[in-house]
């Protein structure tokens, strides 16, 4: 791995926030347990695929992060892709709210205890963590995917200039590709 020294001249953090805001991404929930066996989580907009062969994905948290703590100790964890109806769930997890488990449904991995929160997602991802970088002041974990599933029927919580949003319905994307193209 190669690198290089950091530049001396950067972005402020409004023109950060910005930029990225620009992005659309998904929303997940990353969940794991504490060292008590309590479910902990938090929302994450930094999760990505890495690799199919083997399949990795990666999860950016705060390095201040007691989710991170828990995930790093606990050795897995598991990535809740949201779906359409879930900003309150977001919303929550993103909070500094206690118990965040205590007003959402939650169901075990089976083989591991994980949290999950099958209500919430439209696909989930449990990992095994393999790797941890230090990306100023956040962590990337990179985690292998041992089991997952998605839910093809369902549609996914989008976040794009600090809103909450959803994919259109297929007719409805339909309908802006065909306007579009007589527009042009």
């Amino acid at each position: 791995m190669t690198e290089t020294p950091f530049p001396t001249q950067v972005v402020d953090p409004e023109t950060f926030r910005s930029i990225m805001s620009a992005f659309p991404s998904g929303v997940t929930v990353v969940t794991t347990l504490d060292s008590a066996g309590a479910p902990v989580g938090v929302t994450c907009s930094a999760a990505c695929s890495v690799s199919q062969e083997p399949p990795l994905l990666l999860v950016c948290l705060h390095r201040a992060s007691s989710v991170l703590a828990a995930l790093v100790e606990r050795g897995g964890f598991v990535v809740n892709f949201l779906r359409d109806n879930s900003a309150e769930t977001s919303a929550l997890f993103a909070s500094r709210t206690g118990d965040r488990f205590a007003s959402v449904p939650w169901e075990a991995q089976p083989r591991s205890g994980l949290p999950w929160l099958p209500w919430d997602t439209v696909a989930h991802a449990e990992c095994q963590v393999v790797r941890t970088v230090e990306a100023g002041d956040h962590v990337v974990v990179l985690g292998a995917i041992t089991q997952g599933a998605a839910h093809e029927a369902r549609g996914p919580l989008l976040y794009w200039r600090r809103r909450y949003g959803t994919w259109p319905a297929e007719e409805d994307t339909m309908a802006v590709a065909l306007t579009h193209a007589t527009e042009g």
